[in-house]
């Protein structure tokens, strides 16, 4: 309710803005006003992950999963790097993103960022590599459906996963992706969180118009 009202008309904007940022976070409808009814809290789940996937990492990026490699002599975790990522988006049509890739303690953490410019362009070019991955079949519902039935098990058997390249005859990583939201804060390091802003897609389209 605080995050609602506000006795400083200064502060007012602020409020509303983290309102808004909260009942999406929640899946709560941030249109309605938070009374005692809590009729607020009544939101489909379609359209509140509709408004999730409206407040995007801003610039504009792709989160690409399942690119460990495999654990390296000291026990870490390794992956695939930038420069063999990069190629591999050069190939499939993507040449403007700059690909990353994230590190723990542990080692590689088995995601690449990929970000595109702050612009519109940029935010056409990230909408379009996260649709390859949809059409393909390997966005984000789908590496969610992975993970919750393929836990504990051997990667390098796991169809899901790894596949055996036609071409080559080689076992390549199956990688999936989608465009990085407010929900994905929590798989990138601290030094991306520093860095980037929330923004809302609609709110770009209609300012572009």
């Amino acid at each position: 309710m605080h995050a609602y009202n506000s006795d400083s008309a200064d502060s007012i904007v602020d409020h509303l803005a983290f309102h808004k940022a909260l009942c999406i976070l929640m899946g709560w409808n941030y249109l309605m006003p938070p009374d005692n009814s809590k009729a607020y809290q009544n939101f489909s789940a379609d359209d509140a992950e509709a408004n999730q996937d409206d407040l995007i990492m801003w610039p504009p990026s792709v989160l690409i999963h399942n690119t460990i490699t495999g654990k390296g002599r000291d026990g870490r975790m390794e992956g695939i790097g930038n420069r063999a990522m990069d190629s591999m988006l050069r190939d499939l049509g993507f040449t403007s993103g700059k690909s990353m890739s994230l590190y723990s303690r542990e080692g590689h953490l088995g995601i690449h960022t990929v970000k595109f410019s702050g612009d519109e362009s940029g935010l056409r070019e990230a909408l379009r590599l996260a649709d390859y991955f949809e059409r393909e079949k390997r966005g984000r519902k789908s590496w969610a459906r992975v993970q919750s039935v393929t836990p504990g098990k051997d990667d390098e058997n796991n169809p899901n996963l790894v596949r055996l390249d036609a071409k080559s005859g080689e076992k390549k990583r199956v990688f999936y992706g989608h465009l990085a939201t407010v929900v994905d804060l929590d798989k990138v390091t601290f030094e991306i969180k520093k860095k980037v802003s929330i923004m809302s897609i609609r709110d770009l389209k209609q300012q572009s118009k």
